[in-house]
């Protein structure tokens, strides 16, 4: 078992680095501006001796104003929304400089992952050649290996967080990258109202797999739905396969066949790839996600669409700066802590299911 499973299964730490992190953190909140719900704080012990002493009288006083109560509150709501965006908006503006100026990626996120392993670090290579041949940019990749349906060319992205392990080990089979991703396009209409059409928006994770196929095998989710004659599967919704060098394979399992299409460059790497086992635990992953696989060469990549698996949900590892500051500084460690292990774990095991001939003992 690699040093990181070691350390996320045993949930043993270095004492000194999360002491340095503690210390780091503790700084920030120093500096980091109140929240809104701190700066309207209120002593709850004095309100609630204010209340047992006047029962009586707050009581009687709320019935005969309850009219004037529900006005008040009708129109208090509306003040609140604005003050509140006033708030949110101004806030950084009169915040100090330090807090303005401060890194947390840098100087948080970064040695919090280092507390589970040196080599884990924010990051994602976005190298088209684990994807497909050719000199494409990522984006056009995913398009091209069917991971992603066909995109407007002026589309944006989004990056949630993200992070790598090892990925320069080329045989590290424990080695991945995450990234919490979203590919959109943006347009008005000619009545000025906003609309969003999205392509992608879930997580993409990249194993070093335990075996190396030539040619690529590429593996679907889709949806079929049933008509007066039978079963009839739906239009593709992925780019069309024109190329007559790739296979369409048919694993002769029916049910397999409704929930995935899968081409391969040679059939003989997908049928070694698709044993009975691993038809079961795709059929079984299917049920709640809808995912796509390439494998080429020895890297597996996996995109899970809306959604992610378990808890390495898009923004697992998010570097963004929090806008207000935590009165308990151990407490949000030990949160942040337990979040990047939660997440990792899950990583591990969805790798586990996917290659199980990759998984350390």
């Amino acid at each position: 078992m690699s040093g990181l499973r070691s350390r996320l299964y045993s949930g043993e730490l270095d004492p000194d680095k999360k002491e340095q992190v503690l210390t780091e953190l503790k700084y920030f909140n120093s500096i980091a501006p109140r929240s809104l719900m701190e700066r309207l704080h209120i002593d709850k012990g004095k309100m609630s001796e204010f209340a047992g002493e006047h029962l009586i009288g707050l009581i009687i006083g709320i019935i005969v104003l309850l009219p004037l109560l529900f006005l008040l509150l009708a129109v208090g709501i509306q003040f609140a929304v604005v003050g509140v965006l006033i708030f949110a908006i101004f806030r950084n503006r009169f915040s100090s400089p330090e807090y303005r100026g401060y890194n947390f990626g840098q100087r948080i996120v970064i040695p919090l992952m280092g507390l589970f392993d040196d080599k884990l670090n924010p990051g994602f290579h976005f190298n088209s050649s684990d994807l497909a041949d050719g000199e494409l940019s990522y984006d056009q990749a995913l398009v091209e290996s069917h991971m992603v349906v066909p995109m407007n060319r002026r589309h944006k992205e989004i990056i949630y967080s993200d992070c790598a392990y090892d990925w320069d080990n080329t045989s590290n089979t424990d080695a991945f990258e995450f990234l919490g991703y979203k590919l959109y396009y943006e347009w008005e209409d000619s009545d000025g109202d906003k609309h969003e059409e999205v392509y992608f928006d879930g997580t993409i994770l990249k194993f070093r797999t335990s075996f190396t196929i030539d040619g690529t095998v590429n593996i679907m989710s889709t949806t079929t739905k049933k008509n007066i004659i039978g079963i009839e599967k739906e239009k593709n919704r992925f780019k069309k396969i024109k190329d007559k060098d790739i296979t369409v394979i048919d694993t002769e399992n029916s049910e397999f066949a409704e929930n995935f299409d899968t081409i391969a460059t040679y059939e003989t790497e997908a049928y070694r790839y698709l044993t009975p086992t691993m038809i079961e635990t795709l059929l079984g992953l299917r049920k709640n996600h809808d995912f796509c696989i390439c494998i080429k060469g020895n890297v597996m990549s996996v995109a899970i669409n809306e959604g992610c698996y378990k808890e390495a949900e898009r923004q697992a590892f998010s570097a963004t700066k929090p806008s207000s500051r935590s009165l308990d500084s151990e407490g949000e460690l030990d949160s942040m802590i337990d979040k990047y292990r939660d997440a990792l774990i899950s990583i591990f095991e969805l790798k586990d299911m996917l290659d199980p001939g990759g998984k350390r003992s």
